[in-house]
């Protein structure tokens, strides 16, 4: 017995939480006894799994913002240097180049919200039909005298 991976309930896995199916449990008596201890057993599993899952969703999360805020601050800081360099390239003012360019980006964002405003092809349509069958299988074997 390896004093790393043996304990005295069961064993553990490498990472040293309980494997929740091998520790030394008493027989159950009946399958109602049986049937709570599979339940429990997978109960904790489910439970070890969705720890390790939301840590994993959480970094990738993390990275997620982590990179949006570099991609918004290149996207301002490339706008700023576009702006100082079109002004010293040209007669027009500094303020008058960022203006242009606000009216620019305000132009693009409304002209986005109206194509997201517009009609789209329904969610989950096969699923709907599938229902739509359910319902009409069930309103016939209501209406089927017994």
């Amino acid at each position: 017995m390896n004093a790393d991976t043996e304990t005295p309930s069961g064993t553990q896995n490498l990472d040293g939480r309980q494997e929740p199916g091998n520790s030394e449990r008493k027989l159950p008596e009946s399958w109602t006894d049986a049937l709570a201890c599979l339940v429990s057993s997978r109960i904790s599993i489910i439970q070890a799994e969705s720890k390790d899952a939301a840590a994993a969703g959480m970094r990738k999360a993390v990275f997620a913002v982590v990179s949006a805020l570099c991609v918004v601050s290149a996207w301002i800081l490339l706008l700023a240097g576009a702006v100082g360099a079109v002004s010293a390239a040209t007669p027009w003012a500094w303020y008058h180049v960022a203006f242009a360019a606000a009216g620019l980006h305000l132009a693009i964002a409304v002209i986005a919200l109206l194509l997201a405003k517009g009609k789209s092809a329904p969610s989950f349509p096969i699923t709907r039909a599938e229902f739509e069958k359910d319902r009409e299988w069930l309103n016939r074997l209501n209406k089927k005298p017994k």
